[in-house]
């Protein structure tokens, strides 16, 4: 029991190092693979019923010994009797084992319950872990593809049209944003807002070709969106009446809407 005990600790205690030494930077070895949260629980339970498997049997024995030890007394009543008093601390001797069996199942419960809560901490740490490194992956793959397309996309030989651009999702009115990497708080001036990558990235070639030097765009991780914009404002005033001065002047700003970003 103890042995399998002390197992889930010296899990506990990988992941934990392994996300400690994550954290600075350090990796020590390939991550271990996760085990199955429904078999884990499985194990826990099996511990358990192990314990008390182990308690039921005490009790069934002293309950045994005690009934012989009855039956015995009908016999002969003095409980000086050598073998009166052999069942006697016979008794005696499984009760304190069988009390000592149930504080024991006590703290081990609770050890279990402690190290499974600890490993669902760390699990969970992890799991941010990774995402954090995806989200970070994912923004300089963007930031190489927005340079990409600025960099090779050639001026359109012939005048682009508003119908030649897919602005993806409209939006109404003023729409706010919270918590975007990378980005500084402001109002953006939002022309097209994309899921896929290869719409969005078709909208930014199309804009490049139209002459729109600063086009880019930021990630929503919240819903998994691209904001396309070329213009970023620190104040409200400003970004509405750019808004309402431009809306609709270039090919690629028919759809134009002001987007919040707060962080």
């Amino acid at each position: 029991m103890s042995e399998k005990i002390a197992i889930k600790q010296q899990d506990l205690d990988n992941l934990k190092e392994e996300n400690d030494l994550s954290e600075q930077g350090i990796v020590k070895e390939a991550p271990k693979v996760f085990k199955s949260v429904s078999a884990e629980n499985a194990i826990i339970e099996s511990l358990k019923l192990e314990i008390d498997n182990s308690i039921e049997f005490g009790a069934a024995k002293i309950t045994e010994i005690e009934k012989l030890y009855k039956e015995r007394l009908k016999k002969v009543k003095s409980k000086d009797d050598s073998v009166n008093i052999a069942y006697l601390n016979t008794i005696q001797t499984l009760k304190s084992e069988q009390r000592q069996a149930i504080n024991i199942k006590q703290n081990l419960v609770s050890r279990l319950e402690d190290i499974k809560v600890a490993t669902d901490f760390e699990r969970r740490r992890r799991i941010k872990r990774a995402a954090y490194d995806n989200e970070d992956d994912r923004y300089n793959k963007d930031r190489a593809a927005l340079e990409r397309i600025k960099k090779f996309t050639t001026p359109s030989s012939e005048p682009l049209t508003k119908e030649d651009f897919n602005h993806g999702e409209t939006l109404s009115n003023i729409q706010i944003v919270k918590d975007v990497n990378n980005v500084d708080e402001g109002y953006y001036l939002v022309v097209a807002v994309h899921s896929d990558v290869n719409e969005r990235d078709k909208f930014l070639e199309k804009a490049v070709a139209a002459g729109e030097e600063n086009i880019n765009f930021f990630f929503d991780v919240n819903t998994s969106k691209y904001y396309i914009y070329y213009e970023m404002f620190d104040n409200i005033g400003q970004a509405k009446s750019s808004l309402d001065t431009t809306k609709g002047s270039k090919p690629y700003n028919s759809k134009m809407s002001m987007v919040k970003i707060e962080n």
